[in-house]
């Protein structure tokens, strides 16, 4: 008996494992293959999912859906992307019209010493260099590449939240536009990273656009203990500042002063991004009528609701 329950229990392993698909999906099945993925809040209450590896918790609005399952969110990277997820992606927002890609970096106490280093000029021109660097094999892979980039507003630093926030726009090869935007959100042993993806539409409000992507961070709470104010002499930190990882953030290359070479993120998501608004969504709702009436809507706010 116990012989065939670790056969049966073998076989549905294998088969779990052998479940992801791992290639890119085309335009007419994509909507119906990322439908069959555990999407969160199909029944559309606004409130706050728990990221256990942060120890913090993230507001969910009543109009956005989301996944938190590592093997669902590297399921929809390779049906959108044909990439797999990152290691470190811990949730996958939807909203009408944008994605919400997060992920937790567990290094340590980032300190905000060389937050002064920063240079947003040499940033983007760095920035377009990586662009053009990758356009070489995205052409290759008949995929859409960066033509141009340019600061929405540039990295900023919120004293209050600990946190930095920059956006940007990029025109693509195709004649197509998206804006991204990131918050990178301290905690006391690490710090969660959100990307933030926007398909472009003629009219659209990018002030707006930005804005409501940099809201996000106060609808982000670290547990008590695990806040950056609550660092105590003797706790893990960061090999890198403010600075550096602002700089890793949008793959480009920075030294710290320690001489640690910063670890460059790998700019797929980016490059990528338009990859995600192919086609239509769930229940038949297509994620490019957001238009630029959705700027009035109070339901875009991240703060939570009294």
């Amino acid at each position: 008996m116990k012989k065939i329950f670790s056969l049966i229990f073998f076989l549905f392993f294998f088969t779990h494992l052998q479940a992801l698909e791992e290639k890119l999906s085309t335009d007419e099945d994509w909507g119906k293959k990322i439908e069959t993925l555990n999407w969160k809040n199909l029944d559309e209450k606004e409130h706050y999912a728990f990221v256990k590896k942060a120890n913090a918790k993230v507001l969910i609005l009543d109009n956005e859906i989301y996944l938190d399952s590592f093997k669902d969110i590297n399921q929809y990277s390779w049906w959108t992307f044909g990439l797999p997820a990152e290691k470190n992606v811990v949730m996958h927002i939807r909203g009408t019209g944008y994605d919400v890609y997060l992920d937790y970096i567990n290094d340590g106490y980032v300190k905000l010493d060389d937050w002064k280093s920063v240079d947003p000029k040499n940033l983007l021109f760095q920035l377009r260099e990586v662009a053009k660097s990758n356009a070489t094999y995205l052409k290759g892979k008949n995929l859409d590449y960066v033509n141009k980039i340019d600061w929405i507003y540039k990295p900023t630093l919120n004293e209050k939240n600990k946190s930095v926030s920059y956006s940007y726009k990029v025109d693509w090869n195709s004649g197509q536009k998206s804006m991204e935007s990131k918050n990178l959100i301290l905690g006391k042993k690490g710090y969660l990273e959100s990307a933030f993806v926007v398909s472009y539409k003629k009219d659209m409000d990018l002030k707006y656009e930005s804005d409501f992507s940099k809201d996000f961070v106060t609808g982000v709470i670290f547990e008590d203990g695990f806040r950056h104010a609550d660092y105590k002499p003797g706790d893990k930190i960061a090999a890198v500042g403010i600075g550096s990882l602002v700089a890793g953030s949008l793959g480009v290359k920075a030294l710290a002063k320690t001489g640690i070479l910063v670890k460059l993120a790998k700019f797929w998501w980016v490059l990528l991004a338009p990859l995600a608004f192919l086609g239509k969504f769930l229940s038949g709702k297509d994620s490019s009528n957001n238009g630029s009436n959705v700027s009035t809507s109070s339901s875009r706010k991240r703060r939570k609701k009294k």
